[in-house]
């Protein structure tokens, strides 16, 4: 098993990340700051090794664990009012050269990092890692800055590199602002919702299957390179959400049709994923009823919780 730093791993994606690599015997450090909170991380919180991101040393500490792998999951500026705020995003290229310092440094043997689907733009249809890359916003954009400067430096100096551009995950952790949570928010506290027909058709992954593809990266020896991770097969969103109002709240009035799709709206986005595959393996193996079922059970809980604390 691997010495793995992961940065990120108090949000979403990365506490999924952690999780699953320690549950499969990998030794994990972290880095966290001092507003974060480690909720996400509950269960196993107790078996990472935690580094303070506010204290002026916090690299050298990285580097004195002597991680033979970095995964890069933090971003700052990922939600959508951010995306396009400059200022905000190119604070992103620092930190991607401090970790590469660091891997220098404490001679890591790989660095995977975590990019995404915007750095597409706009697109339809399943597309792979040869897809122009067109974005739209400073998010996208920086992204591809950031895996550029990822591939020179690692290339230079003898590290294997991964740039994971991922499509859409879900599961538990997820922030309340996305799709699903907001879906099943609505579910809980009113009694109808009105949307667009539903037929765009989108590629979800369990964020289970994201840690499996990331352990397959670990554990294989790959080329380095970009690589998508998406799901195989896409869901409608009609589909998607009918399942998630049957499970939540059946007579709950779903309304499709009453809204109008949006200028240029994507009917269909999903990544190719045979590359990955051809290089690692398989990684997309949980059920996707199964996986969306335990996904609900998990925000309904958060839920509760977060009205009883309102209630006090």
């Amino acid at each position: 098993m691997s010495r793995v730093f992961i940065t990120g791993i108090t949000g979403f994606l990365g506490s999924n990340i952690g999780r699953y690599l320690i549950e499969d015997g990998h030794t994990v450090a972290a880095i966290y700051r001092g507003t974060s909170s480690k909720k996400l991380c509950a269960g196993f919180e107790d078996q990472i090794d935690w580094i303070l991101q506010d204290e002026s040393n916090w690299t050298e500490k990285a580097e004195k664990f002597s991680p033979e792998i970095i995964i890069h999951s933090a971003w700052l500026g990922v939600s959508h009012l951010e995306r396009n705020i400059w200022d905000k995003q190119l604070e992103n290229i620092e930190f991607v050269k401090q970790l590469l310092l660091i891997a220098k440094s404490a001679d890591t043997k790989k660095v995977i990092a975590l990019g995404s689907q915007a750095e597409y733009g706009m697109f339809e249809g399943c597309v792979a890692e040869s897809h122009q890359l067109k974005p739209t916003e400073a998010y996208g954009s920086v992204k591809i800055v950031c895996s550029e400067l990822l591939k020179q430096f690692c290339n230079s100096n003898n590290i294997d590199w991964y740039w994971l551009r991922l499509f859409s995950v879900f599961g538990s952790g997820e922030s309340e602002n996305w799709l699903i949570p907001t879906l099943i928010n609505k579910l809980l506290t009113s009694n109808y919702m009105d949307l667009t027909p539903g037929e765009q058709k989108y590629a979800y992954l369990y964020a289970d299957d994201l840690g499996r593809a990331i352990n397959n990266i670990i554990v294989n020896k790959g080329k380095s390179g970009v690589y998508n991770i998406s799901a195989k097969q896409p869901v409608s969103l009609k589909n998607l959400v009918t399942t998630i109002r049957d499970q939540v709240n059946p007579k709950f009035e779903l309304h499709f049709g009453k809204l109008e799709y949006r200028e240029n709206q994507a009917m269909h986005i999903q990544g190719d994923v045979t590359k990955f595959i051809e290089a690692f393996g398989e990684f997309e193996l949980s059920d996707f009823k199964q996986a969306l079922a335990l996904t609900i059970d998990s925000i309904k809980g958060q839920f509760k919780i977060k009205q009883a604390n309102e209630s006090i």
